[in-house]
């Protein structure tokens, strides 16, 4: 159950079947999807904190409000991809998208939070999401039960996040350490995440024990 430990309540976060018929369940704990999207209503910062950043507020919140974005797209695609693949390692890989879909929910929620630190307004509409994201968010290929084009495809989001994130570290490093410092977190993540997948799409027998 990922890892999961301890008595939290459990929320399933999809179901799919194996190649014996039997379905697979995985699950998150309640409280980490819970903390994470109440964290997004935390409140702004306060006005000295704001002052700090000073004119380059704007040009943050519209960064972050596209790497918002791109991590909803992926969080929804990987998790949908998850339950369409088939064949060899189709149930390693589906485990692997549940946990990064996972993590760009989470990543989500960090961005959300720091948007309305800054004084910004996170994007309410779902539909109103692709106005923010990059000209290339996640989305699933054709072939959205191969194996191969869809860690392709999550590939090619890693390497979006990471001239994001790139640019918003650009852009906050001399002005927000506190932008800076989340904003380094998570490009390191995308680079760990652009290093698995290539090295997944050059193994023959991939592990996908990793993030």
């Amino acid at each position: 159950m990922l890892g999961v430990s301890g008595t939290q309540n459990l929320i399933p976060l999809l179901s799919r079947e194996n190649g014996t018929g039997r379905g697979i369940k995985y699950y998150v704990p309640e409280t980490r999807l819970q903390n994470a999207v109440f964290s997004c209503f935390s409140g702004g910062m306060g006005k000295l904190g704001q002052e700090s950043v000073g004119e380059a507020a704007p040009r943050l919140i519209e960064l972050l409000k596209r790497a918002y974005a791109d991590e909803w797209f992926a969080h929804y695609n990987y998790f949908l991809a998850s339950t369409r693949i088939s064949g060899s390692y189709s149930d390693s890989v589906a485990r692997l998208l549940v946990r990064k879909s996972r993590r760009n929910f989470e990543h989500a929620a960090r961005l959300g939070t720091r948007i309305q630190q800054l004084g910004g307004e996170v994007v309410e509409r779902l539909l109103a999401l692709a106005d923010h994201a990059t000209d290339k968010p996640f989305k699933l290929p054709n072939e959205a039960w191969s194996i191969e084009p869809v860690l392709r495809a999550v590939l090619d989001a890693e390497r979006t996040s990471i001239r994001t994130y790139s640019e918003l570290h650009a852009t906050a490093r001399e002005v927000d350490p506190v932008t800076d410092r989340l904003v380094v977190a998570l490009l390191n993540e995308a680079v760990a995440g652009e290093e698995q997948i290539e090295r997944l799409l050059a193994d023959d027998e991939p592990d996908m024990s990793g993030g």
